[in-house]
């Protein structure tokens, strides 16, 4: 890290591909694992919020097993697992809280400039529901522009808003406590910085991701992106559909999963106050 206190950006990025590099054996181990737990969970309970509930507790625990290797080392990645997924878990669930009342805030501001020339035409459609999809349909012919800038700002601000709160889960595995708002002050002035460095190192994971995952895909018979013929997959052959998710999940963990976990690491190594109280 920069004496100054900023956070270099290609070095940061650096850290990520060295932890995959110096970690991918760990990484498979704890993507196999994953992916497993996860494709019996979809083969026992089907898609359902049984599943989802599994999907969300093997994401925190691999993330978490992660960031601990980064951390501690991968030994003392497994031995503070269990409590490390709970506090990883509760970090996501505060983020993704905040991210949802914004995510609201954006679609209902705006559904309101979209709607706003046609405010008395809403108000006299009451409740038909005919009438006002009509209204929307001419408002959005009408203002092209608006839903093709609402849904990028939307994203820059999520962006940034992750970005603000990126050192929440390694500060969570490292203190040993849920940890989520130190990273906001912790963050100030590297900002943009800690934003570069993602978009630095993790698009060519997700590209390499989605590239295999559409490639499993195509070998269950399935075009890359059908929504459709993976939902009639999920109902008419559930065993495959758990095989596919599983195999689709691992390549997320091994090869996504621990570029973030070794950025946010690093970061949070850097950026952390020196006087920040040992767990």
């Amino acid at each position: 890290m920069a004496a100054d206190g900023k956070a270099p950006i290609m070095e940061s990025a650096g850290h990520g591909v060295a932890f995959l590099r110096q970690h991918w054996r760990f990484a498979f181990l704890v993507a196999a694992i994953g992916a497993l737990a996860q494709g019996l969970s979809l083969l026992l309970f089907g898609p359902g919020l049984m599943s989802l509930v599994v999907v969300l507790v093997v994401a925190a625990g691999a993330h978490a097993a992660l960031l601990g290797a980064a951390l501690h080392g991968e030994r003392g990645a497994a031995a503070r697992l269990p409590g490390d997924t709970g506090r990883v878990g509760g970090a996501m669930a505060v983020v993704g809280f905040f991210m949802a009342i914004i995510s609201f805030m954006i679609v209902y501001i705006t559904m309101s400039v979209l709607l706003w020339p046609s405010r008395e035409q809403v108000k006299a459609a009451g409740q038909d529901q005919a009438q006002l999809a009509e209204i929307l349909n001419r408002a959005v012919e009408s203002q092209p522009g608006l839903l093709f800038w609402a849904p990028i700002i939307g994203a820059a601000i999520l962006f940034a808003l992750t970005s603000r709160l990126y050192l929440a889960a390694p500060a969570s595995v490292d203190q040993r406590r849920v940890v989520v708002f130190d990273s906001w002050r912790w963050t100030r002035g590297n900002t943009l910085r800690v934003a570069a460095a993602r978009l630095l190192l993790l698009p060519p994971g997700v590209i390499l991701g989605f590239a295999l995952q559409t490639l499993i895909a195509v070998a269950f018979g399935m075009p890359g992106g059908d929504a459709a013929a993976l939902a009639r997959l999920a109902e008419g052959s559930p065993g495959r559909f758990a095989i596919f998710f599983a195999a689709a999940s691992f390549v997320q963990i091994a090869l996504y999963s621990p570029l973030e976990a070794g950025l946010s690491a690093y970061l949070y190594r850097g950026l952390r106050p020196e006087a920040t109280p040992a767990p």
